[in-house]
């Protein structure tokens, strides 16, 4: 089966962290933004990954097709950020007649995918929100979509979609996707695969919708932690090796690797391989690969890979490479 993932953001509101790091890259709970995507992705039969890329997204390829050998990825580069249907219309050579999906690469979602599969029906993932105004939205009745609209600035539903869609035909999605771009028909300047879809609905392509548990922000970094306590709760990541002197308050993940002495770790802390933390104390808090911690005491933060730590205590959202005192 083939998903469609677009990951062209530059993740403004995650930088410093981006300005080296893609925010898809971004490791929480034991994996990247997009491993936590695709591992659901796999449990649910897909083999075939086109990733729609733009800013550092030789890295988001690479990383990728390392992580995930078994699978067929391919890529296609968004030079324009003018709009989600126009991201998706560049994975049309990549798509055939047969079930596809399209997954938005910046939100972690539980839910349960086999409801977005169907051979009958195209399939929406939805979410009821108390302000629809800030998302795409379906009109239902019962659990037909009868109309799908962007943003709207009076009230319609508040069904708001996840940005989980399943597509019973490839070649059909593509096929709305490019008279809409043919048409130069934009809503809030950028052509949206919500308005791709209404004309599938006009032209009689059912659409049905299912609700997800849980829909789970990665945009900025206050979000970040908040998604990685719940994927921790979860039991998402895991702990492994001995540490010297050091007491670890689960929940957290620990990649293999990481060297922790004298130090109280958790709860709620996820530290990527290759790090070292050394006489600290963390807690709510993500560390890259390959960082080093002295003497800190840090809570609610990000630290990027590569960095290094030393002073007290403190609230801190770091790049990669970083050298700070306190």
């Amino acid at each position: 089966m083939h998903a469609i993932i677009p990951v062209a953001g530059k993740g403004t509101r995650m930088r410093p962290l981006t300005w080296s790091v893609p925010k898809v890259l971004i490791r929480l709970a034991g994996n990247t933004v997009l491993g936590h995507i695709i591992n659901e992705l796999k449990a649910y039969g897909v083999d075939h990954i086109t990733l729609i890329v733009g800013y550092l997204g030789d890295e988001i390829v690479k990383w990728t097709r390392a992580n995930y050998p078994d699978i067929k990825v391919d890529y296609a580069v968004q030079e324009r950020m003018d709009g989600l249907a126009s991201a998706v219309h560049l994975a049309s050579r990549m798509t055939d007649d047969g079930q596809t999906l399209v997954v938005l690469g910046d939100t972690l979602f539980r839910a349960d995918l086999s409801l977005a599969l169907s051979d009958e029906s195209n399939m929406i993932a939805v979410k009821r929100v108390e302000d629809p105004r800030r998302f795409g939205v379906v009109v239902l009745d019962g659990r037909i979509v009868t109309r799908l609209v962007e943003k709207p600035s009076e009230f319609v539903s508040d069904m708001a979609i996840v940005g989980i869609y399943g597509f019973s035909s490839g070649s059909i999605l593509m096929n709305a996707v490019s008279r809409l771009i043919s048409s130069g028909i934009k809503t809030r300047g950028e052509f949206q695969l919500t308005d791709a879809m209404q004309l599938m609905l006009e032209e009689g392509h059912s659409f049905g919708c299912f609700e997800v548990e849980g829909w789970y922000d990665c945009g900025k970094p206050e979000t970040v932690l908040e998604t990685n306590r719940i994927l921790l709760d979860l039991g998402k990541g895991s702990s492994v090796g001995e540490h010297e002197n050091a007491v670890i308050v689960p929940p957290v993940s620990i990649d293999d690797g990481v060297e922790i002495i004298s130090s109280i770790v958790g709860p709620y802390v996820s530290i990527a391989s290759g790090s070292k933390i050394r006489g600290s104390i963390l807690r709510n808090t993500i560390i890259g690969s390959g960082t080093c911690l002295r003497n800190v005491h840090i809570h609610d933060s990000i630290i990027g890979n590569e960095a290094d730590l030393s002073g007290t205590a403190v609230s801190i959202n770091a790049g990669s490479s970083c050298i700070i005192e306190i």
